[in-house]
């Protein structure tokens, strides 16, 4: 009975967490990876704007230090919806590319999930991984 059980056991795991009931495990080819979320709340977003200021800004230090062009990376930038969001939005992107972040690979959307925050991702395009 004891078999029977373990049996049935290991089929409903391998049902459930082998792409069964929770849907695919891998990331389809092409598809993008988020690598890093960060969020920058409104009360963190200096007054008076200036180089040195957003670089004393700890998401705009981690993303100039971990974004790579050459992996295909991008910076998607998920703004709080009406004109204000938006401009916010556009202004952040324009510092990105003002301190060296290529601007084509810095991307706008709108929906951040909140009216104070803007939702950073850095994303990278999934690769098929070849290890034979």
């Amino acid at each position: 009975m004891k078999t029977c059980q373990a049996l049935i056991f290991s089929l409903i795991l391998t049902m459930f967490f082998d792409k069964g009931a929770f849907g695919q495990i891998e990331i389809p080819i092409g598809a993008p990876v988020i690598l890093r979320e960060i969020q920058l709340h409104s009360t963190d977003w200096p007054k008076r704007r200036t180089t040195q200021s957003l670089l004393k800004l700890d998401v705009v230090r981690v993303l100039l230090y971990i974004f790579k062009e050459e992996s295909g990376q991008t910076v998607t930038i998920r703004y709080p919806g009406g004109d204000e969001g938006n401009a916010w939005g556009v202004e952040f992107q324009e510092w990105l590319v003002s301190l060296g972040l290529p601007s084509r690979y810095v991307v706008l959307e709108p929906g951040s999930g909140g009216i104070d925050r803007l939702l950073i991702l850095v994303e990278s395009l999934s690769v098929e991984f070849d290890a034979g």
